[in-house]
């Protein structure tokens, strides 16, 4: 019974951090502890539980120092995303051992075709990745 709670745990621990990341990207700006805590989205969180989460980021190296601000007596780090979106899920994809060899399964998984029979999933795959492509193309033409 102890594993399954520790299981549990670990699980829920892993689901904050991923929801203060999201929550992170989509302000877009450095933020210390404390601003954090005042956010309406976060302040249903207890503030144990915030700093719990902002120290693991940081440790696993999720977050940055993005500055410092005074407060009354001391100073705080401002914090923020070291990481992109997809740089942050990739890596917690690697955690669970999916590596870039799976990202033909991945992208079949992603447009609705694991399930066809092999040459047909193949051949989408290869539409969807060429689409990519010439997407990225169109860009680094644009930039130019």
């Amino acid at each position: 019974m102890y594993q399954f709670e520790k299981a549990d745990r670990k699980l829920l621990g892993a689901q904050i951090e991923e929801e203060l990341m999201n929550y992170l990207w989509r302000y877009d700006e450095a933020l210390t502890s404390n601003e954090m805590a005042k956010q309406p989205e976060l302040q249903g969180w207890h503030r144990a539980t915030l700093l719990k989460t902002v120290q693991s980021l940081t440790d696993a190296g999720y977050l940055e120092v993005a500055g410092l601000e005074k407060s009354v007596k001391a100073y705080a780090r401002k914090l923020a995303p070291s990481l992109t979106k997809e740089e942050y899920y990739s890596s917690m994809l690697m955690k669970r051992g999916i590596s870039s060899d799976s990202l033909a399964d991945i992208t079949a998984a992603l447009i609705g075709a694991s399930r066809k029979k092999k040459k047909q999933k193949n051949d989408e795959v290869i539409a969807k990745l060429e689409d990519i492509i010439a997407g990225l193309r169109t860009e680094n033409i644009g930039d130019e």
